[in-house]
């Protein structure tokens, strides 16, 4: 190896150092709940939460993934008009939740989910009045929806993300009982929004300044010259 090709070497050598390592692909989740077992959001009263937007800092982004996670509940309820204590039987509530969570105005940032349950039938003594009770009620499986917008750039930015949550429930209702005993039902849920960011994350080696790679460049060729030197000593001796 002669001298300017040492030179050559070791420069080049150098200048890898300054480019950027491969990207890995990484995920960012980021998670809201509404509602709660103890406190959930009341039919037809939207509630709007809020979600940490993705930093481009971290790396460019790639999909989004959001998934709404519902747990429902429904009881079956009497109204006792009669002014004492009334017996009943077969108070049955049949009810339909739908939860909702919306990002924005386009249908495709709407994620939906839908759930079907019955509490009921049940065999009881209603209370004094004022006010309804609850006969009975049941749980609906957990309900799971996942859309994947097509929309990244709504998601990017340092900010936080808005959604709107809204629940309704619709169903029909039965029973047996004196003329003033009504039946109907009530809804309830809770759950989660989650939000996975995939991205592409780059490790970026700081690239030395021209100072810096100036002198390095400069010792790496009084080492080649020192090397060659000693090489040409070396093979005259021999």
């Amino acid at each position: 190896m002669n001298k300017r090709r040492l030179i050559a070497f070791l420069g080049a050598a150098v200048g890898v150092i300054a480019i950027a390592g491969p990207a890995s692909a990484s995920i960012q989740v980021e998670s809201v709940q509404y509602g709660s077992a103890s406190s959930p959001l009341p039919m037809n009263s939207p509630e709007t939460l809020s979600l940490p937007q993705f930093n481009t800092s971290l790396g460019t982004l790639t999909g989004v993934s959001i998934e709404l996670s519902a747990y429902d509940t429904i009881s079956s309820v009497v109204y006792n008009a009669t002014g004492q204590s009334a017996a009943y039987s077969g108070a049955t509530a049949v009810m339909t939740v739908k939860v909702t969570a919306s990002l924005g105005s386009s249908d495709s940032d709407v994620l939906t989910t839908s759930g079907t349950g019955i509490a009921g039938p049940f065999t009881s003594l209603s209370p004094i009045p004022p006010g309804p009770s609850v006969a009975g009620w049941a749980s609906i499986p957990t309900q799971t929806d996942t859309i994947n917008p097509g929309n990244l750039g709504i998601f990017e930015g340092t900010g936080m993300l808005p959604i709107t949550i809204s629940a309704d429930s619709v169903g029909s209702y039965s029973g047996t009982g004196g003329s003033s005993l009504f039946f109907g039902g009530i809804g309830y849920s809770y759950g989660t929004v989650e939000v996975d960011y995939s991205y592409d994350s780059q490790m970026v080696i700081p690239i030395p300044e021209p100072n810096t790679l100036c002198a390095g460049l400069a010792v790496a060729s009084i080492c080649g010259i020192g090397f060659a030197r000693r090489f040409r000593r070396t093979s005259s001796r021999a």
